[in-house]
């Protein structure tokens, strides 16, 4: 008896090791997705501020249950010219991806070039399966 145990014993470490892989494999797969998914966020959100379709940034926020969402009326005569991103930290295990904006944008009322610097984070929701901006949405003074 103890022989026919020992045959039923190397395929269980076969099962064991293709169980891990897939597990594994699996993990990657998702970790893969959500950063693919982290990079269309970042690019659509660049599109939306640099175009100047403010509403649809404030899209990508999250927002509180009782946070009310107003896009500044003085932000309909503004114009950034320069996106730029830098100094990223991705944090994998609170799935928190922190970077820093420069913006060069101009008021189509004076016409000036002006400069702003924003501190972002970006967290992953698993159960949306969507990344948010839960830093404050951008000001232009």
């Amino acid at each position: 008896m103890p022989i026919a145990h020992r045959n039923h014993f190397p395929s269980f470490l076969r099962w064991c090791g293709f169980s891990l892989a897939v597990l594994l494999l699996s993990a990657c797969a998702t970790q893969g997705e959500m950063m693919d998914n982290l990079n269309k966020t970042l690019r659509g959100y660049e599109k939306a501020v640099r175009w100047a379709k403010f509403d649809a940034a404030y899209s990508y926020h999250k927002w509180g249950a009782n946070q009310e969402i107003s896009i500044p009326a003085s932000m309909e005569n503004i114009r950034v010219t320069k996106y730029e991103s830098s100094n990223q930290r991705f944090d994998q295990q609170k799935q928190i991806m922190k970077q820093t904006i420069t913006l060069r944008y101009y008021n189509t009322d004076d016409l000036r070039e002006r400069s702003l610097k924003q501190r972002q984070e970006w967290k992953y929701f698993p159960e949306s399966k969507r990344w948010y901006l839960i830093s404050d949405p951008i000001v232009f003074p």
